[in-house]
């Protein structure tokens, strides 16, 4: 059976590893077995446990709930960092908020980060 990959063997020998190290606490035998199957000479209680990366956790955009006077209108997807007049401008144009602000006067836009914008309009 040959598989190819878009990984290079580093890449896919270091995911190997960590995944190993990850299973050493239940299944030591077979993790210790594993592991010098994967080329490493000393054992594996040795190693170091792996760092968490937060960066690799972090999400690139996020969905915002956009209401208009308190209902639920639309949604929008924004970077996650974006600013929050961004944020604003993107709910405004949003298709279904335009619907439900037409011929009214927008009077405040609440605008909570990573979460929600609230069109207040009559």
């Amino acid at each position: 059976y040959t598989h190819e990959s878009k990984l290079s063997p580093g890449v896919l020998r270091e995911a190997a590893s960590k995944t190993v190290l990850l299973i050493a606490p239940f299944a030591p035998h077979l993790a210790e077995e594993l592991w010098h199957e994967l080329g490493n000479d000393d054992f594996l209680l040795r190693a170091a446990w792996p760092k968490a990366d937060p960066d690799l956790a972090r999400d690139d955009q996020v969905e915002i709930i956009v209401q208009v006077n308190g209902k639920l209108r639309g949604h929008i997807e924004v970077a996650a960092d974006a600013s929050r007049e961004l944020i604003e401008a993107t709910a405004r144009d949003n298709e279904n908020v335009l619907r439900f602000t037409e011929g009214l006067t927008i009077r405040k836009v609440i605008v909570v980060p990573g979460k929600l914008v609230n069109i207040v309009a009559n």
